[in-house]
């Protein structure tokens, strides 16, 4: 019962061993009962046992049986109630479970390091932070059910060996072959079919999550029937091993019935042959008839209990390894700030990533209010480099600083409370303009509109029946390319930065796009500090200081026109970029 509180652990294993022992009682008196219905005299016997014969030494048979069936009914109308709140205080508490184990995997996630993202499918995790979690309940579900059914049918046993040995022996004979039975046929199968369950689960997950992900480029290339053909056999192949699975829980239940019912007629056929007396036979018998309305479901009760851990159990484990590893790789950061008043150093950074050396003895300096470029041709070392200025991966050589203030941006948060971000593909979510421009439920409306008139959106807005409040459809569907990036230039101003990175962010559109996004940017100059990485060079000519990036160094820096003069990696991508445009 990991992650789920020792306290909460308790108030259900209390639960679980209460309603045990309620159900017990239940059984217990009905034999009782049973007896004062059959037997006069043992009525009589109560009377005097108690002491209701001295107040009321008149009372009827029939009388006492009316009375004690009221005291029954009182008592059943009493447990009744007891354990339907205490089954809702249960449910209640497992269903919390489900909320904390899936709010904890996210919450790991979110704290982990980025490059657990660059080493797992996006869909693996989201699958095992959603999909396992609810194995996981269900895991728990089962043991609560196992140990109440458990206890009630041991203190079932108990009360037989104190009321009828033989009874007692006979029941445990029975009971160790229904469990070697059942065992062979049901309970060994039930992990291979939990590991296959699981192995199904996330291949169904991964691929609705290609498909969902690539959905334009499958109906472009006319890829539909293909990934049908493979959702179908997926499918199939998970349909299989559910109904395997489904009949695998069902099985005990019958088995269990047929032999219990098998016992009830080998018991009746004993009585009648060797005539023996239905006064002492018949509360046996139904006891016998009780217990097993009872003791059958709750075995066919625990064994599915069981069936169902070892079948969830595969999916826990995968849960367990993931929390694990994502506690491994959490990041500690510490919530300082920076006061960014003239210029962010970098100083010697590198990066090795294995054995590889992505970056050496980088240097490069920001000054409040200016643009940067950040330039190099593919594998030179510019994602790389912005990852370690934003903080998603650790610089392994060098330092950071700021204003002469040492800062590592990997375990503070302070570079990202100045940092307004725009990459090259803008996530939006199917959501309203506002939302997506804020991520918040209550946005600053104020700030919402004067981030978008920065980003020069007014008139896409105004042209919207519903304005900010528009939904934009999944990743930005209804919008084009420039306005999807033009929304990613208002996210980042929302937060009124005093330093916006652009990653590529002109990339994916066309010429005319991107001068008109060019122009916009270059509006912001003198009020924010702009750091620019880009593939094109007419994104960055008008920067003041341009760096190129060739095989994890910095070649050379200055502006457009000495680059072209002192870089020949500049003049190389210079003269490409020029051939491609003609």
């Amino acid at each position: 019962m990991y992650a789920i509180g020792r306290r909460r652990s308790l108030t259900l294993l209390a639960i679980a061993c209460l309603m045990s022992v309620l159900d017990l009682v239940g059984i217990a008196i009905i034999f009782p009962f049973l007896r004062v219905v059959t037997e006069p005299d043992f009525a009589e016997k109560i009377l005097v046992h108690t002491g209701i014969g001295v107040w009321a030494p008149s009372l009827m048979h029939k009388q006492v049986v009316g009375i004690l069936g009221v005291a029954l009914v009182f008592f059943y109308t009493t447990k009744t109630s007891i354990q339907s709140f205490l089954l809702r205080i249960q449910s209640r508490l497992l269903a919390q479970f489900t909320a904390n184990q899936t709010n904890d995997v996210v919450s790991r996630v979110l704290n982990a390091r980025y490059a657990v993202f660059q080493q797992t499918p996006a869909s693996e995790i989201a699958g095992t932070a959603y999909a396992n979690t609810v194995h996981a309940s269900l895991a728990l579900a089962a043991i609560i059910q196992a140990v109440n059914e458990g206890l009630l049918l041991i203190l079932m046993f108990l009360g037989f060996i104190f009321i009828q040995p033989m009874l007692a022996f006979g029941t445990s004979l029975l009971a160790i072959l229904i469990i070697l039975l059942l065992y062979q046929l049901v309970i060994r199968r039930s992990s291979k079919i939990g590991q296959e369950q699981t192995r199904l689960e996330n291949i169904r997950y991964r691929l609705l999550f290609a498909i969902a992900s690539a959905i334009r480029d499958i109906k472009i290339m006319g890829l539909d029937s293909l990934f049908d053909v493979r959702n179908r056999k997926v499918s199939n192949d998970y349909a299989e091993i559910a109904w395997r699975s489904s009949f695998n829980n069902a099985l005990p239940r019958l088995l269990i019935e047929f032999i219990a019912l098998l016992a009830i007629v080998g018991f009746s056929m004993f009585v009648i042959f060797f005539d023996i007396s239905l006064n002492k036979a018949g509360p046996l018998l139904g006891l016998i008839a009780i217990a097993t309305v009872r003791a059958v479901p709750s075995m066919s009760k625990l064994f599915n209990a069981i069936s169902a851990f070892r079948s969830s159990r595969p999916a826990v484990i995968s849960l367990m390894q993931l929390r694990t590893r994502l506690a491994n790789e959490a990041v500690l950061r510490k919530d300082d700030t920076l006061h960014f008043q003239n210029v962010i150093e970098l100083k010697n950074i590198g990066f090795r990533y294995g054995e590889k050396t992505v970056l050496e003895n980088v240097c490069l300096q920001l000054r409040r209010g200016e643009s940067i470029g950040i330039v190099g041709p593919s594998g030179s070392g510019k994602t790389t480099l912005l990852d370690l200025f934003t903080g998603l991966q650790q610089a392994t050589a060098g330092q950071f600083a700021c204003d002469g203030i040492r800062f590592d941006p990997f375990t503070s948060h302070s570079i990202q409370k100045l940092i307004g971000y725009v990459p090259q593909t803008i996530t939006l979510l199917d959501e309203t303009i506002a939302f997506n421009v804020s991520f918040e439920e209550q946005p600053d409306f104020e700030r919402v509109q004067r981030a978008l008139a920065m980003a020069n959106l007014r008139g896409l807005i105004s042209s919207l029946q519903d304005g900010i409040q528009t939904r934009v459809g999944e990743n930005g569907l209804r919008l084009s390319g420039g306005q999807r990036q033009r929304i990613g230039i208002a996210r980042a101003l929302y937060r009124s930065p005093e330093i916006l990175v652009f990653d590529e962010a002109t990339s994916s559109l066309d010429t005319l796009s991107e001068k008109e996004l060019s122009h916009e940017i270059e509006k912001l100059r003198g009020q924010i500090s702009v750091v620019m990485v880009a593939h094109r060079l007419s994104t960055v000519m008008a920067c003041d200081r341009i760096y190129v990036l060739s095989n994890g160094t910095i070649e050379s820096s200055g502006t457009h026109s000495e680059l072209l003069q002192i870089s020949n990696t500049y003049k190389k991508l210079y003269a490409n970029q020029h051939a491609m445009e003609n």
